[in-house]
């Protein structure tokens, strides 16, 4: 959850050229080679903002309307037994699941900046994120130019491993058990970070659709745990295992 190791980017322009090809080899769209140089520097200030939205990368960005309307139309090739089926099912095989959520199963690619407003990273690996289809339902075209309104970077974005900053707060009201989950702003947790988990746990609903998968784990123990309380009477005993 939350992470994931930076794909391969280093075919990205072969993997653009193939995706505007058709299987017989026929151009459906060609792309010049000054125009092809224009899109690898796009890539490289991508790299280079770590995916961040960035007017930088938003000038390098435009580009005759034409080539970017192919560009966008080509993510159809992304698609299962399309031209970059490769590509979509190495993403997706490295996530397992969503890392957004770490609920469902990464099962769907989404567009970390929008492919509505950068065309041209339509089919650009590290701009491809896999995610759940809930999770991307609920990012939609999310590409805030701050912290408080972005979700992180699974690729780039150094999430602390090591030090805990979810935490989880439980009841018992009237036999039912309750569990909220909240970000906390550990010293190992970046301003920008805490803010962008803040607005990314928020829009995807996590409490909401976390407190079911909360309920099947703890489900697994009941008939333990009932007898350990029936036997002790102790709930502080139950806590600390």
């Amino acid at each position: 959850m939350w992470i994931l190791p930076l794909p391969d980017h280093q075919d990205s322009i072969e993997d653009l050229k193939t995706s505007l090809t058709f299987k017989s080899g026929k151009e459906k769209f060609t792309i010049e080679s000054d125009v092809l140089n224009s899109i690898k520097r796009c890539y490289e200030k991508y790299e280079e903002v770590q995916g961040k939205a960035s007017q930088d990368l938003l000038d390098l960005s435009k580009l005759d309307e034409e080539v970017l309307s192919a560009i966008h139309d080509a993510y159809s090739e992304v698609q299962e037994n399309k031209r970059l089926s490769y590509l979509r099912d190495r993403l997706l095989l490295a996530a397992g699941r969503c890392p957004c959520c770490g609920i469902g199963a990464a099962d769907e690619l989404d567009h970390h900046l929008p492919r509505s407003v950068y065309k041209i990273l339509a089919v650009y690996s590290s701009n491809l994120v896999p995610m759940c289809h809930k999770c991307n339902n609920k990012k939609r075209t999310v590409a805030g130019l701050t912290s408080r309104d972005s979700f992180i970077h699974i690729y780039y974005d150094r999430v602390p491993e090591n030090d805990r900053f979810l935490f989880a707060k439980t009841e018992i009201i009237d036999g039912r058990l309750l569990v909220e989950f909240e970000v906390q702003n550990i010293p190992s947790l970046s301003p920008e970070l805490y803010e962008m988990l803040m607005f990314q746990t928020k829009r995807v609903e996590f409490n909401k659709r976390v407190i079911k998968e909360v309920n099947i784990f703890l489900g697994a123990f009941m008939v333990s745990l009932d007898m350990i309380y029936n036997k002790s009477h102790s709930a502080d005993q139950i806590s600390s295992l």
